[in-house]
């Protein structure tokens, strides 16, 4: 007599995202983060005009300004600098139950751990700190490179990590959080504000 014993399914694997897609967000991402400068900036244009600022080096070129910063100065620019670059930004909205940034649900792709869980707001960070080490270090290329040549479609920023970029909407679901998306944006907003008020 044959067994009824239920024959076990395999689990679905996850359909990983190749290089096109996180390209296409990545740059996207990009563009948004750096929209805070422009915001900013506008701001200031507009404290200006209405007689609220006036900067205090008017007649110099931007490299006689850098010359004439102070350390503190020069931190605050490039602390300002890497914030527009989106590290509050990625680690908010990869973390959060999207686990997607603006441009990776618009490309219909997310992040989570090898097991497919939704990571951390610390793990988050740090997979953002080690892609901008890798790229400022050039190994960008190296980076397309495994995620092309890997079966997971990882980039070294993944392998550090130990996250993995899938193609869909996680099962979990859920919905963005307001907190999030105030000091993703807020929190680069108000600090290059206030760089612009103390050193320019």
């Amino acid at each position: 007599m044959a067994s009824s014993q239920p024959v076990p399914t395999a689990l679905p694997q996850p359909s990983f995202a190749g290089l096109d897609r996180r390209l296409a967000a990545y740059f996207l991402d990009v563009l948004i983060a750096a929209s805070v400068i422009l915001i900013a900036g506008f701001t200031m244009r507009g404290l200006r005009a209405v007689g609220l600022w006036m900067p205090a080096v008017q007649e110099l070129s931007p490299s006689e300004i850098w010359r004439g910063f102070g350390v503190g100065a020069k931190f605050s620019v490039v602390f300002g600098f890497v914030l527009s670059m989106g590290p509050i930004y990625m680690a908010l909205f990869e973390s959060s139950p999207w686990q997607a940034s603006l441009g990776k649900r618009l490309f219909n792709i997310y992040v989570s751990d090898n097991e497919g869980n939704r990571i951390s707001v610390a793990r988050a960070f740090g997979r953002w700190f080690t892609k901008f080490f890798f790229n400022w270090f050039f190994l960008w290329a190296v980076s397309m490179g495994t995620i092309v040549g890997t079966s997971q479609k990882k980039a070294l920023h993944d392998f550090v990590a130990g996250t993995i970029v899938v193609r869909g909407r996680p099962a979990a679901g859920g919905s963005l959080e307001p907190w999030r998306i105030m000091a993703a944006f807020g929190i680069p907003y108000v600090w290059l504000l206030g760089m612009y008020l103390t050193t320019v």
